[in-house]
């Protein structure tokens, strides 16, 4: 029996952007994605509806986000909006 090990905590900083996610399936919605320097993937509350997401009225904003990846997810369990780069 192998043991559970707990998720590791990462923060990333990136824009929110509205896409189109899933296109041309039964499950096509608005997505909430995360541009990072590096990646782009949606993101989510850790918790709550997946498709009610709060954080699609920051689209566009630049945020700090404290969570865990999964695949292509990335689970925030906290978020803080952020001055642009610029």
């Amino acid at each position: 029996m192998s043991e559970d090990k707990p998720e590791k905590q990462q923060k990333v900083k990136g824009r929110l952007t509205l896409r189109t996610f899933a296109r041309n399936t039964k499950s096509e919605s608005l997505g909430v994605y995360l541009e990072t320097a590096d990646d782009c993937f949606l993101i989510r509350p850790a918790s709550g509806n997946p498709f009610e997401n709060p954080l699609a009225r920051l689209a566009g904003k630049y945020i700090e986000a404290t969570g865990r990846r999964s695949s292509y997810v990335f689970f925030a369990s906290k978020w803080r909006e952020i001055p642009d780069p610029d």
